[in-house]
C-alpha cells in the first residue's frame, strides 16, 4: 500500500451526513463523480486516517476486516510518528443491541409497501416488508474466507426469518450474485425505534 484512501460513498441527498462525519474525523473532502446521484467522502491526509482508524476499530462485523487491518499495518509501519494500534478483531455484538445494523439497512436495505384500492377506495391485499442485500463475497487479497454468508445469517438470526436468499443483480455490465433477507415482522420496527428513541 503505497498511500492509503478512505472512502465512503453516499447518495447526493446524505451531504448532510458527510458533513457531519467530517466534523467528527476533522479532515476529508467531497467529491462529486460526474453524471451520477453519488458523492464520495474522501480521507487522504494521515490524521483524518489515524481517527478513522482509532474509532472504526473493533467496531467491524464484515469480512471487509481484512482491508481495515491492511489499513492499521500500514499505519504501524510509519516509523517516524510511533503510532501503534493493537488490532482488533470481529464485532461479535448482538445486532439487537447495536447500531451498525441500522447503518446497514439504510445503505443495502429498504422497506416495500404495495397496496391495492377497491372500488371504494380502500386498501385491500396489503404487502409490506423490510429488505437488506449483499453480495455474495467480498474482494479480498489473502483471506479466502470472504462470504457475506455469516453477516447475513447473523441478520436472519435476528430478525427470525428461514431463510437467507440467493439472488442475482443484473448490472450494466455483469451480474451480480447476492444474499437478501427478508421480513415482515415487527422485530426491526422494535429495533429502530429502540436505537432512535
Amino acid at each position: 500500500m503505497l498511500y492509503p484512501v478512505v472512502k465512503i460513498t453516499f447518495v447526493k441527498k446524505d451531504a448532510p451526513l458527510a458533513n457531519k462525519i467530517m466534523e467528527v474525523i476533522g479532515g476529508g473532502m467531497k467529491v462529486y463523480p460526474n453524471n451520477s446521484g453519488y458523492l464520495d467522502l474522501l480521507f487522504q491526509d494521515l490524521n483524518s486516517i489515524k481517527t478513522f482508524a482509532v474509532l472504526l476499530n473493533g467496531k467491524i462485523i464484515t469480512p471487509n476486516l481484512e482491508a481495515f487491518h491492511n489499513l492499521i499495518d500500514w499505519l504501524n509501519a510509519r516509523p517516524k510518528d510511533g503510532f501503534k494500534l493493537i488490532k482488533l478483531g470481529l464485532d461479535y455484538t448482538s445486532l439487537g443491541n447495536n447500531p451498525w445494523l441500522a447503518g446497514f439497512i439504510e445503505a443495502d436495505g429498504n422497506f416495500y409497501c404495495e397496496y391495492n384500492l377497491n372500488s371504494n377506495g380502500i386498501a385491500t391485499l396489503l404487502i409490506s416488508y423490510m429488505r437488506v442485500s449483499q453480495k455474495q463475497s467480498y474482494k479480498t487479497t489473502i483471506s479466502e474466507d470472504n462470504s457475506n454468508f455469516y453477516i447475513m445469517e447473523k441478520i436472519r438470526e435476528f430478525l427470525a426469518v428461514k431463510n437467507v436468499n440467493k439472488i442475482q443483480r443484473n448490472k450494466p455490465n455483469y451480474i451480480e450474485l447476492g444474499y437478501e433477507v427478508r421480513t415482515t415482522k415487527k422485530i426491526i420496527l422494535w429495533y429502530l425505534n429502540k436505537l432512535f428513541n
